[in-house]
């Protein structure tokens, strides 16, 4: 079966197909360039990852795949969570949510958090969602020059994501643990 991801970030449909290609998946995904835009105004990862799904099954009547992700810190009372893209505002770049968030942080002593990713499938019947969960902690300094959003400032086992390559991030990362969960699934069920 093909299965649209419902993104228009060509890195991430990569990643996506290889780990469903790695892990045997029965099912094809598709990519497109010019899909339509869902505004991901829900409250939680788990909620945003299921509208968009359901949107883009009902704009191009094809199974489809969506995913929502987020940094939830600990001591922060789960913040940047679903808001993770924009917590220093709308327009902030990577560089401005870092600083809000070591700002926040810097008298704390607890600085555990988590990547969280929720990967949900539609169909027009069919709903199947996973989860992946990747902890750590946030350093204070960015280090690293890989990776993207807070890879420079979450810490795995002694080093942060930023100073991982691509293939050990992938590896271990929360979006990796959710899809091979979501390609077991959708193997068993479908």
């Amino acid at each position: 079966m093909e299965i649209l991801l419902a993104t228009k970030n060509k890195n991430k449909f990569i990643e996506l197909k290889n780990i469903f290609d790695q892990s045997n998946s029965e099912h094809e995904l598709l990519f497109y360039e010019e899909l339509i835009e869902v505004e991901e105004d829900k409250e939680t990862i788990f909620d945003n990852a299921k509208k968009k799904a359901i949107e883009v099954h009902k704009e191009y009547q094809k199974p489809v795949i969506s995913d929502d992700s987020g940094l939830f810190v600990d001591s922060l009372n789960g913040e940047p969570g679903v808001k993770s893209a924009r917590y220093a505002g709308e327009q902030a770049t990577d560089q401005d949510n870092i600083q809000k968030l070591i700002t926040k942080l810097t008298n704390e002593e607890n600085r555990s958090a988590s990547f969280k990713t929720v990967l949900f499938f539609y169909d027009g019947v069919k709903e199947i969602s996973t989860e992946g969960v990747l902890d750590g902690e946030i350093t204070l300094e960015p280090r690293g020059d890989n990776g993207f959003g807070y890879d420079p400032v979450f810490q795995h086992q002694e080093r942060t994501l930023a100073e991982l390559s691509l293939d050990e991030k992938t590896e271990i990362s929360h979006r990796n643990i959710a899809c091979i969960k979501m390609v077991e699934l959708l193997n068993e069920k479908l």
